[in-house]
């Protein structure tokens, strides 16, 4: 047990916070902060834009006398799609060579979907694995008023590390496998959806086409429509390189989302793929890489007989920016 957010440890430290209220909220991150920034480690803060209106004033003035940089995202854009915040995790790390670093996380907020939460479960553990080697203390805050018991359990399962109190303690729930096997949920076909089959790479081009007649007919926006195709391909174009068989595409709309899905008879061995930025030859977690850049939501279930991802499009105005 400690009752610093100094905690003398190498490496990845990754806790979680269910905080009460607003004024727990507001004076642990602040300290968590200077604590940083009395040794001048940097800081990324990612959290929803509201939150982000109550702690910049606080963050700025706990900053004062310190070097180090404080960056501040809103997490309801930036990772409005849980598989883009290891990415900027990563690239926030690697922006400081050398450096111990700070982050502070609000990856789940009540009005997300039950989708998008097991995805941010899935962030969670997967977390553990790609910045164990990172010299990061990370802070991942949960509204223990308001979010649902199953959230608050995923959070413990996913942290090592719990703080209670003003006390960190070992999480005696911490299990990231078992927790990764649980998002590997199966996604069973939708009865009522269109459907094209990729064979080779002469079927792309009136995939895309398909594709877009479809997305025309339920209402997705040009800037949609241009990233559906993109999706289709990328998804079309692994199958077909890494899989040496036929991409079963399908489209359909569920509630305000386009969902496009990609089923082969791949697996996926490597979890990070399509969550880390892939390096220059990595073709397959490009493309990946790629589709969560560009859909609201992506979700994934992988065996020994086959892969299926399914991306989310949101239809309507708010896919205009």
């Amino acid at each position: 047990m400690t009752t610093s957010t100094e905690i003398g440890q190498r490496g990845f430290v990754h806790s979680a916070l269910f905080y009460q209220s607003e004024r727990e909220y507001l004076d642990f991150v602040v300290r968590f902060a200077a604590d940083g920034f009395a040794v001048d480690e940097p800081l990324l803060v990612a959290v929803p834009g509201d939150r982000l209106a109550m702690l910049g004033p606080a963050l700025c003035t706990a900053r004062a006398g310190s070097d180090a940089e404080l960056r501040l995202i809103d997490i309801t854009e930036v990772a409005r799609n849980p598989s883009r915040l290891l990415a900027m995790q990563t690239a926030f790390v690697e922006k400081h060579p050398g450096q111990s670093v700070r982050m502070v996380t609000q990856l789940v907020w009540p009005e997300r979907t039950a989708d998008e939460r097991l995805a941010c479960l899935e962030h969670e553990a997967l977390v553990n694995g790609a910045l164990k080697n990172c010299n990061v203390m990370g802070l991942c805050l949960y509204d223990a008023t308001h979010l649902t018991d199953d959230v608050l359990a995923g959070a413990r399962s996913s942290h090592p590390l719990l703080w209670k109190g003003g006390s960190a303690y070992p999480s005696v729930d911490y299990a990231p496998d078992e927790v990764l096997a649980r998002c590997n949920q199966p996604l069973p076909p939708n009865p009522g959806a269109v459907r094209y089959t990729v064979r080779d790479g002469a079927d792309l081009r009136p995939a895309r086409s398909f594709a877009a007649d479809y997305a025309g007919w339920v209402g997705l926006s040009k800037d949609g429509l241009d990233d559906l195709q993109m999706i289709a391909t990328e998804l079309a174009s692994n199958s077909l390189q890494y899989t040496g068989g036929s991409c079963h595409l399908a489209f359909w709309r569920h509630n305000e989302h386009l969902v496009c899905e990609a089923r082969d008879a791949g697996r996926l061995e490597d979890p990070f793929v399509g969550f880390r930025r892939p390096g220059a030859h990595a073709t397959a977690s490009r493309g990946l890489f790629l589709v969560n850049a560009m859909a609201d939501l992506v979700r994934t279930h992988t065996t020994a007989n086959g892969t299926t991802i399914q991306a989310y499009l949101r239809l309507g105005p708010s896919q205009e920016s």
